[in-house]
């Protein structure tokens, strides 16, 4: 009997393990970022501070107490040219604004009108903009289309998908619209450009322009 219940407690053990990895599979597959992944990605990332380390004067070696050698000829010290001016280091290249693709956020065919899948990413948004991003002043969210279609079509389209999801994340999760920029790339910048019709090149992108 002893052996038998512990192989039973061993296959109900086995048995929640394998629903518990095949549950986490399901969530990753759906493609939804959580609001702690969405916080990690638009998190401000500033320059590092530059500037010149002020050196410290040893009062033990001065001119008064150093021994003064004469300069031997032929050496730089003698020699009578000028010496030139190291050349200033150039200036750190700017980092990238921090940004994110939501590829989950999606919209019915041709139209502005969510599609209900897209409500829990945006939902997700929302908290972390609420939450980790709170002090975070200045998003742009943008829509990005695929290659159908003429430009102005897909600009006018892409424009107004931006602002359906500004419109729920005002309305729905209660973020401030001033903090909020949209814009409507079009097809103009795919992420997939050998293939500018492909499903990837329909997307949302934020873009964190603040710094907290």
């Amino acid at each position: 009997m002893i052996i038998r219940h512990q192989m039973l407690v061993a296959a109900l053990t086995c048995a929640s393990i394998v629903v518990t990895v095949t549950g986490a599979v399901a969530d990753s597959a759906t493609g939804i970022q959580s609001p702690e992944e969405i916080g990690r990605q638009l998190k401000s990332r500033g320059l590092p501070t530059t500037g010149t380390v002020p050196v410290q004067s040893n009062p033990a070696v001065s001119p008064v107490n150093t021994p003064s050698v004469p300069p031997v000829p032929g050496s730089r010290e003698y020699s009578s040219r000028p010496i030139q001016p190291a050349a200033p280091h150039p200036p750190p290249a700017p980092t990238a604004p921090a940004s994110i693709t939501l590829p989950a956020i999606t919209f019915e065919f041709g139209s502005a009108q969510l599609k209900p899948e897209a409500i829990e990413q945006l939902r997700n948004l929302g908290i972390a903009l609420n939450g980790e991003l709170k002090d975070e002043t200045k998003l742009l969210i943008e829509g990005h289309t695929d290659r159908k279609g003429t430009r102005d079509y897909n600009d006018e389209l892409s424009k107004r998908r931006a602002d359906t999801v500004k419109d729920y994340l005002v309305k729905e999760m209660g973020v401030s619209p001033d903090r909020l920029e949209t814009v409507g790339r079009g097809f103009s910048n795919p992420a997939n450009p050998r293939n500018p019709y492909a499903a990837e090149n329909r997307r949302v992108v934020v873009v964190n322009f603040g710094a907290s």
